[in-house]
């Protein structure tokens, strides 16, 4: 029997509607002999802590509690039940102490190769995280500034954002980000807010050499029949990012360069570009536990589109809410040990 068929006939003998949860509440009131008690536990009110009981005794079909003025005294079958909820308990307590001891032991070097934006925007945000569920890992971050580094293979793990990899490197798509125009609150408040890609004549526009793909700058297109000028070109992704943020002008930047406040502010003006990030693994590194560590960190914690909606592959706008999920996101980095790492295979 395969995992995914043992995982299915588990949820088959699982009665209909049972929250798992509401089995944590029954430990809780057990142990502590009293709804009261139990609640102040959990930071619920007593009320709920009864109504998720009362859910629980009808989803099993058993009463698990004999209620009286001296508080609640377990049944027969509450016996049975705590019984076997105490160790289920136990033993999830002691597979996530093996997962994290598991990558506590992870241990070397990883080197990765990725853009000075992403490196010092983004990923910087969660290496916290990595570092607290990796400790004994070695991580090198180099920045991509030309072809020369790329074609070298001195690097574990490579960042694109084009879909194409080097020939020695293994290749996964990670995400997908959106590029649309940004401008500082100071700059629009000094300047104006453009409307529409007819508006930006007038305005400073900025640029990068190499950004996204081999597009050429961005003002030459951006509105037809009018050649418009590029007040400051780079190669540096950060001077860019910086130049917008202190109100230099306005640049084609990714749709979360809002986070983590809002003094930046995207313009949605029909003037919108994809690219992709794409993670390379160096065929000879791949048996490293130390690089297959950062894989599954950057796979399911740094660029994760399933819980960050900016990297999904459809456009959204920007949304104000956006802050506090990424804010909570990058506070949870490194809780749960990504399991990629455990594998025999890096997946790609």
């Amino acid at each position: 029997m395969n995992d995914a068929s043992f995982a299915d006939n588990v949820e088959l003998n699982v009665p209909k509607g049972v929250d798992w949860d509401d089995f944590r509440v029954f430990l809780e009131v057990v142990r502590h002999g009293s709804f009261n008690r139990a609640a102040a536990r959990l930071k619920m009110t007593q009320p709920t802590v009864s109504r998720r009981l009362v859910r629980l005794e009808q989803r099993i079909g058993v009463r698990l509690f004999e209620r009286d003025r001296r508080g609640p005294r377990l049944t027969v079958e509450g016996q049975r039940i705590f019984q076997h909820v105490n160790e289920a308990q136990s033993a999830l307590i002691r597979a996530a102490s093996q997962a994290s001891n598991d990558a506590s032991a992870v241990e070397g070097d990883c080197r990765l190769l990725m853009g000075d934006g992403l490196a010092a925007y983004w990923l910087t945000r969660f290496l916290p995280g990595f570092f607290r569920s990796y400790p004994k890992v070695n991580l090198k971050v180099f920045g991509a500034l030309d072809g020369q580094a790329e074609r070298s293979n001195r690097f574990d793990l490579h960042l694109y954002n084009r879909e194409a990899a080097r020939g020695g490197a293994n290749a996964a798509r990670l995400a997908t980000m959106h590029f649309l125009p940004f401008a500082s609150r100071d700059y629009l408040r000094e300047n104006g807010t453009p409307h529409s890609a007819a508006d930006l004549r007038g305005h400073r526009l900025l640029d990068q050499a190499g950004n996204l793909t081999d597009i050429v700058s961005w003002a030459n297109w951006a509105v037809e029949g009018a050649v418009l000028r590029t007040a400051l070109f780079t190669n540096l992704t950060t001077c860019l990012v910086e130049a917008v943020y202190h109100g230099v002008g306005i640049a084609l930047l990714p749709s979360f360069a809002m986070l983590p406040d809002d003094k930046m502010v995207p313009l949605d003006i029909g003037i919108r570009i994809r690219a992709p990030v794409v993670v390379g693994v160096e065929r000879a590194a791949s048996g490293k536990w130390a690089v297959r560590a950062m894989l599954a960190y950057l796979r399911e914690t740094v660029f994760n589109p399933d819980v960050m909606p900016w990297f999904r592959d459809e456009y959204l706008a920007p949304q104000p809410e956006w802050a506090a999920l990424c804010t909570r996101l990058v506070r949870e980095a490194g809780v749960l040990v990504p399991q990629l790492v455990l594998r025999e295979s890096i997946g790609l």
